[in-house]
């Protein structure tokens, strides 16, 4: 079994929540091992929004913290994800081709971009034999982006998103104090 993240981007957040359910009656079947899924949607200012969520078989958000998913969201939906998010204002409400997202370079770049503003997606971690369950219910859904990839990949390049917060919160902080430090001796001054 392969361990996958796998984003179902849709336009309608009907089809979204239809996805979710799909995935959850596909692990209840054995077709996929569904270890967490939530429901996000994208703000007009690049932010995510929560829906609804599975981990596990148990429902909520809260059950996402800790597991792949909740750090995928959490650097998406964090200053970092609307930076990738970057240009993608200009088409509100359509998503990008597929071949559009698989030419970006880092995999966060791919499933920021497939989440444009406007949209819902189901994020779902799951396990799989092959990828025909999930991708048959894709295509029942119509109109939908899939993208599958390895969650160890993305767990090295979430690491490397946090870090990357962390040190320039830091050099954020150190620029602020400078100015202000600056600031107040100018005051002094005069």
């Amino acid at each position: 079994m392969q361990a996958n993240v796998v984003l179902l981007s849709f336009e309608e957040s009907s089809k979204a929540y239809q996805a979710l359910s799909e995935l959850k009656q596909a692990a209840v079947q054995g077709k996929i091992g569904l270890n967490t899924a939530a429901v996000v949607e994208r703000n007009l200012d690049g932010s995510l929004k929560f829906g609804d969520g599975a981990s596990d078989g148990a429902a909520g958000d809260a059950a996402l913290a800790g597991t792949a998913i909740g750090a995928l969201v959490g650097v998406l939906g964090g200053p970092l994800g609307v930076l990738m998010l970057g240009a993608t204002g200009g088409f509100l409400g359509s998503l990008v081709s597929l071949d559009t997202v698989e030419t970006r370079t880092s995999l966060l770049e791919q499933m920021s971009h497939a989440i444009p503003p406007g949209a819902v997606a189901v994020l779902a971690e799951v396990e799989e034999s092959d990828n025909a369950a999930v991708d048959a219910i894709v295509q029942s859904l119509g109109n939908g982006l899939l993208l599958r990839r390895p969650v160890e990949a993305l767990l090295v390049e979430i690491a490397a998103a946090e870090e990357a917060q962390e040190a320039a919160a830091k050099e954020a902080r150190k620029v602020l104090r400078e100015k202000q430090k600056a600031e107040w001796k100018d005051k002094f001054d005069n």
